[in-house]
This record gives structure tokens, sequence and C-alpha cells, in this order.
């Protein structure tokens, strides 16, 4: 779920106030407390932090399976190849593999001329 607030604007913001309070200690917001925010900063720094861990080791795994998925097409690939080459582009074996019969190929249609 997409967010509005920029986490470390949001954090930059809140680490402003809790300076300005640190310089204003009369200062008061009700049942917050300048240790209540402290902490809720270390805590919202914390949780972000593991975030983008978790978001650059999501990237690496994301890249291993797109290469594992782009080697895997290519076999494929060439898999399909040898059974057209071994056994023809008729074949059912061809055909088992994922390729598509020349019997059962789409004849091609003669574009019609317009004129005006």
């Amino acid at each position: 779920m997409a967010t509005k607030h920029s986490p470390d604007a949001v954090i930059a913001d809140s680490e402003q106030i809790a300076r300005v309070w640190k310089e204003n200690p009369t200062f008061t917001l009700g049942e917050i407390t300048l240790a209540i925010l402290e902490s809720k900063i270390a805590d919202t720094r914390e949780k972000h932090n593991q975030v983008e861990t978790l978001r650059t080791q999501l990237k690496a795994l994301v890249n291993e399976q797109n290469a594992r998925l782009a080697e895997l097409a290519s076999i494929n690939t060439r898999g399909r190849s040898g059974f057209r080459a071994s056994y023809g582009p008729n074949s059912s074996q061809y055909e088992q593999a994922g390729g598509t019969r020349t019997d059962e190929r789409k004849r091609p249609a003669r574009k019609g001329t317009t004129t005006k």
C-alpha cells in the first residue's frame, strides 16, 4: 500500500520538532512527551531501515529469478527447435513441446485493395 508521506521527510520533520522542543522545555503537546516523540522517531527509523534492507534483498532475488527465467526460456526455445528438427514441423512431438504444427497455422489472408 502506497503512502502519501515520504519516510525520510516525515522523520526529518519529526527530528526538527524534537530539536526545537528540547530548546523549549515548557512546550507541551497533550499526552505526547518529548521522550515519546523521540521513541517514535527511533522506532520509525528502525522500521524504515528494515524495509529498505528487505527491498534490497528483494531486488537481488528478482534479478536472480529473471536471469534464471531467461535461461529457461532459451532452453525451451532450443528444445522446441530440437523437436522440430528431429521430428519435423508437423509432428505431434513438436506440438506436445509447445510448437504449432504447420497444418494448424493460420493461412495468410490476401489483403484486399480499396479503390476510391
